[in-house]
């Protein structure tokens, strides 16, 4: 079957990246930059996908470029040259292994003995045994205690919607960092990054507080329905309204913001993908945007994304790259 012309440039852009990354890695075969030419000659589509590869590198940041840097300080003595280099060539290896999985798979290294698990890319629902659900959003880990006493989830990670059974005996409550917030037979979604997060209340009536370095109360809010507060280091902000729809529409499979930057909109979409767009335009990054994205179909919002703003999307293998 012959291919489509997306098809065939994928399969361009993808050789591109290989025959780069082969000629920077330091240890390249003495043929390899023959071999590189004589592929950029075969056409003008070949040589196009080649050069869009170097001006997308020479924007990645310095940082990228520092192992190559580093080869070319190799000692000069041939023997040592060459001994280091495969010794180095070897780590390196290991290395690009170990940073691949770990950067393609954050999800897998992060809290896996957690209760409850989604991985990037995944929603799912837990019926927990005292009636209540919890609705995970992607790469979210979280714990659960139930007793007599006490319903107790620590959210470890991610985001998390709650709708608690009625249990006036047991309190309901989700602890994020050193936040804890009391539910009361309600629906209520909570978002933790690890240092700092957020509450929102779909329904009914939450307290949230954090207790001060002696443990005692130092901060407490309670949240009305289509209210939100947020909580970090500086401890909690005042409530202020959200639009309960926009704040569960992961639910419904969507991603709903308005009023944002286009590198906020691309930090939220990166929560729902394995490997993230990256925009390299900073002025670019500050352009306002509303957004509505299908987050099963976000190449679709990419596409219509070209129409209204001045950049392009270029994708590289896995990689997608947005640039003027």
């Amino acid at each position: 079957m012959s291919e489509t012309p997306a098809q065939r440039r994928e399969r361009l852009q993808q050789e591109a990246v290989n025959w780069h990354l082969r000629l920077t890695s330091g240890s390249a075969e003495p043929d390899a930059l023959a071999a590189c030419a004589q592929w950029r000659r075969q056409s003008p589509d070949h040589e196009q996908a080649y050069r869009d590869i170097e001006q997308l590198w020479q924007q990645l940041p310095t940082a990228l470029q520092a192992d190559r840097q580093r080869r070319r300080a190799l000692p000069a003595h041939p023997q040592r040259r060459a001994w280091l280099r495969r010794g180095l060539s070897l780590a390196a290896a290991a290395s690009l292994v170990l940073m691949v999985v770990a950067g393609l798979y954050p999800d897998y290294w992060q809290h896996p003995w957690a209760d409850y698990r989604a991985q990037i890319g995944e929603r799912i629902s837990v019926a927990l045994a005292d009636g209540s659900v919890v609705h995970l959003n992607t790469d979210t880990a979280l714990d659960v205690a139930l007793n007599a006493n006490e319903r107790r989830v620590v959210l470890l990670r991610g985001e998390a919607e709650f709708d608690v059974a009625h249990d006036p005996t047991r309190p309901f409550r989700v602890i994020a960092g050193t936040t804890a917030t009391e539910a009361l037979g309600t629906r209520f979604v909570v978002r933790y990054d690890g240092s700092s997060g957020s509450v929102s209340l779909l329904q009914g009536k939450v307290r949230s507080s954090r207790p001060s370095a002696q443990g005692a109360q130092a901060d407490s809010a309670v949240l009305a329905p289509s209210q939100r507060l947020r909580f970090g280091a500086g401890g909690l902000s005042a409530p202020e309204p959200v639009d309960p729809s926009t704040v569960s529409a992961w639910r419904r499979g969507r991603l709903i913001a308005n009023f944002i930057t286009l590198g906020e909109a691309v930090a939220e979409i990166n929560r729902y993908r394995r490997v993230p767009i990256r925009l390299l335009d900073p002025e670019l990054a500050q352009r306002p945007v509303n957004i509505a994205v299908d987050l099963e179909h976000i190449d679709d919002w990419l596409a219509a994304l070209q129409q209204t703003l001045p950049l392009t999307v270029v994708k590289a293998g896995p990689w997608l790259f947005l640039h003027r």
